[in-house]
């Protein structure tokens, strides 16, 4: 979980400064906008080798909703 958390913070902006959490609801952030979905599913696809539609990134309720779906992915 911290790995992931570190790369959301490396590699989206809008979510930089935020604390995050495994239990973070991401997703209804106010930071949390289309470019954010963009550069999550970017990261992912990079930092993870998986491609996750935004679809599914969007029904995640939390970080570890995230890394559950990311890992099934794999």
């Amino acid at each position: 979980m911290e790995t992931l958390i570190e790369n959301l913070k490396a590699n989206v902006d809008a979510l930089e400064d935020v604390e995050l959490t495994a239990q973070t609801d991401f997703v209804h952030l106010p930071q949390w906008d289309s470019l954010a979905l963009l550069s999550t599913m970017a990261m992912i696809a990079s930092e993870y080798g998986v491609n996750i539609e935004s679809q599914a990134i969007a029904g995640c309720k939390n970080l570890v909703d995230l890394e559950t779906l990311i890992n099934s992915k794999r």
